[in-house]
């Protein structure tokens, strides 16, 4: 096979060093290996079969399943032999050891990892009740033996990796993250944006390309222009090798070596591994791959000339299959014989036969737990259902909002010594681009980590730092950059405890706002994108006080939070607020932050000191006195508090700088039409922002905003109704 490297230095030594590994390989790790191809042929075999009778049945109907096959690529079972794996690596019920992160023709490591689970194997697919996770999802993995679980956006464990390898090279643990992806997931920016980033923080890490020579149906040359892809390793600045996929023993020596290279601090390696897809995408594919659906054994039957799988191609594989060769060899060396090889064999399949035995036997799943708790470690409650009336209580010589977030993060720094910041320049000298963070530049330097311009990286890598003890503080540069990493938080940050059932600790500071005419990428208020994402928990105050006190609640919260923070409050000199206040501070749900009883007027952030303006002034001018209430919490929403105030007064006008076409005022409305409707003397409005970009001139701007002469004016229609 073909052998690549970025230095020819690191070719020769491996080279040598794999020799050695293969050398010292017992007679009971080559009959393991084979042992484990085996088993990983045969439970793809089963899952086949499954899929093809319908032998798994929901209410006597038959349920085929979702599953995807290794055949060709077993020996991929060899990458964890001589890795810090296995039982061994459990102390006290914790899993210490390496962590990978399979992707769907990687069923071969998870046995390796999991102690050959077959059970929980078979059941991603069946998804009866019990592991990987309680049929909440297809794909395969467990947290508890090193190993994430795939997800169909194939690099979202990647970028979960990259956090997991950040805390343990933080915590000087001496243990290594592999990523496993195929040939056409390396086009995905999210992978390059994760292999950047751990050669940047020089990792311990091994990022594996599993080359089977075409993604779904794209062959490789429109995939990569690049001969091999090992050689994209020089342009990260990282070590890498090109080895034969098929041959177990190479594929065991080859992570050994870059496991040990990333372990001891010399940062990651980019293994590409040669091999093939003998079977469809998915189950349902071998007909258009194969031309029909092969024959279940643990040989790979010759090409029909019927489907899309390159003939001569598959033929020259074929022959290179990892168990025949590798059974060969053993017979050859005397470690195995046809007799013994045969009995493994039959060994292997009966184990896949009990186990499906005892899956079709398991109950079907139900969602019997409330929805919050099904995706929340800890449902966010708010205690008291009285209204809480704050007073801003602003002083000219008090903490501003920027000043404040800055103390919440030094507050929770000397809380929890495992707290950091991850961000674009919030490290030294910088402190963020607000230069937030310069007053702890000194006592805190190393807890402000920089990260390259790469908003999925960050997002994904705060996942992981959560999974692995730590308390990530993720920035957003501006809340509007968001767009970048949709898939990371809203795939991977907010499934995790559904999927994983694993609690995920981690804040993502999101600065957002307009008020301040900075156009269309710098001032929107990208809230409502995430209000309808399970998973999620958002918080947007308005006042210093809030700031500090809210987001030492977001970073001691064991769930994702997003804290939304008002970049024209940063420095307001108006919103300035003396810190003496705080022992009687209630940062409990949504506040009543002005009093009336004609009208209630909802909103958060920035406009809650506009519309509370307009409420002084209708008050002053028309004699209307109104509630203003502060939302604070906008996932959930305070409705107890917003209930208790239209029940008084019977109107309710909601007001936001949003565009107001979906957005989090408008689904508030909804909720209040379908439960107060009894209560109400007038429609319930809205106002909200023109339903275009923001624009970026002042006076384009001021035409876009709600302003307050219409706020007034559609109190007033609510008032004479």
């Amino acid at each position: 096979m073909t052998a690549g490297t970025s230095s020819d230095n690191f070719l020769i030594e491996s080279t040598e060093e794999r020799a050695r590994i293969k050398a010292s390989l017992t007679a009971q790790e080559k009959v393991k290996l084979y042992k484990g191809m085996l088993l990983t042929r045969a439970v793809d075999n089963a899952l086949k079969q499954l899929f093809l009778s319908g032998d798994i049945t929901y209410f006597s109907k038959p349920f085929q399943g979702k599953g995807f096959r290794s055949l060709g690529q077993e020996a991929i079972y060899g990458a964890s032999l001589r890795l810090k794996t296995g039982s061994g690596y459990i102390d006290n019920g914790v899993y210490v050891g390496d962590f990978a992160a399979p992707l769907i023709r990687d069923l071969g490591v998870f046995l390796s990892m999991s102690g050959d689970d077959v059970a929980t194997a078979i059941n991603a697919q069946a998804g009866k009740s019990g592991p990987p996770c309680e049929g909440r999802d297809f794909h395969l993995g467990d947290f508890s033996q090193g190993l994430l679980m795939a997800a169909a956006p194939l690099a979202i464990a990647t970028c979960t990796l990259i956090g997991l390898a950040l805390s343990f090279k933080r915590k000087q643990e001496s243990r290594v993250c592999m990523s496993f992806i195929g040939d056409g997931g390396t086009s995905l920016g999210e992978w390059h944006e994760a292999i950047n980033f751990a050669a940047v923080h020089q990792l311990p890490m091994i990022f594996c390309v599993e080359n089977n020579q075409i993604a779904l149906s794209t062959p490789l040359g429109q995939q990569s222009r690049a001969r091999l892809f090992a050689d994209k390793a020089l342009g990260y600045g990282i070590k890498a090798l090109t080895i034969n996929g098929n041959d177990i023993e190479e594929v065991a020596s080859a992570f050994k070596i870059a496991a040990d290279r990333a372990r001891f601090g010399s940062g990651p390696v980019l293994l590409e591994l040669e091999t093939m897809r003998m079977c469809g995408h998915a189950h349902h594919d071998d007909m258009l791959y194969l031309g029909k659906d092969p024959l279940l054994s643990f040989a790979i039957e010759p090409l029909k000339d019927k489907g899309y799988a390159h003939q001569e191609q598959f033929e020259k594989w074929r022959q290179l299959d990892p168990i025949k060769l590798y059974e060969d060899k053993l017979i050859d060396q005397g470690t195995l014989c046809q007799t013994k090889a045969h009995d493994l064999k039959e060994e292997a399949k009966a184990k896949v036969q009990d186990a499906i035995a005892t899956i079709k036997a398991r109950p079907w799943p139900r969602l019997m737990a409330k929805d919050a708790e099904l995706v929340f470690k800890q449902p966010l409650k708010f205690m008291s259902k009285q209204i809480r009336k704050t007073e801003f209580n602003f002083s000219q010589d008090g903490t501003n909002y920027l000043q404040a977030i800055c103390e919440g993060v030094r507050l929770s720094f000397a809380k929890h010594k495992n707290a950091l910041v991850l961000g674009e320049d919030v490290g030294p000298p910088y402190g963020n681009s607000f230069m937030m963070f310069k007053p702890l530049m000194n006592e805190y330097a190393d807890r402000f980590v920089n990260a390259p311009i790469s908003e999925n990286a960050i997002v994904g890598a705060c996942v992981g730092l959560a999974l692995g003890g730590m308390l990530p503080i993720g920035e957003m540069q501006f809340n509007d950059f968001i767009a970048c990493a949709m898939d990371q938080l809203a795939n991977n940050a907010a499934k995790t405890f559904f999927r994983l059932n694993r609690s995920v600790p981690m804040v993502m500071r999101m600065p957002y706002g307009g008020l301040r005419s900075a156009g269309p990428y710098h001032s929107q208020d990208t809230s409502s994108w995430f209000y309808r994402t399970p998973g999620l928990k958002i918080m947007a105050p308005s006042t210093p006080i809030d700031a500090m006190l809210m987001l030492r609640r977001a970073v001691d919260d064991p769930d994702p939070v997003l804290f939304y923070e008002h970049i024209a409050l940063y420095r307001d000199p108006k919103i300035k607020q003396d810190f003496k206040a705080i022992p009687h501070h209630n940062i409990d749900g949504a506040s009543l932050v002005h009093e009336g009883d004609h009208l209630s007027i909802i909103s958060y952030g920035a406009y809650v000191h506009v519309v509370r303006s307009v409420a002084e002034q209708l008050s002053l001018a028309h004699g209307i006195t109104a509630d203003v209430l502060d939302l604070r919490y906008l996932t959930p929403i305070d409705f107890d508090t917003i209930y208790e105030s239209i029940k008084k007064t019977g109107r309710v006008l909601l007001v936001s700088e949003d565009t107001r076409v979906g957005s989090i005022l408008q689904s508030i409305a909804c909720e209040i039409g379908q439960e107060l409707f009894s209560y109400l003397d007038a429609p319930v409005t809205v106002l909200g922002s023109r339903n275009i970009p923001v624009p970026y001139a002042p006076s384009l701007e001021r035409d876009f905003l709600p302003t307050e002469p219409e706020i007034i004016d559609a109190a007033i229609k609510l008032i004479n109704f």
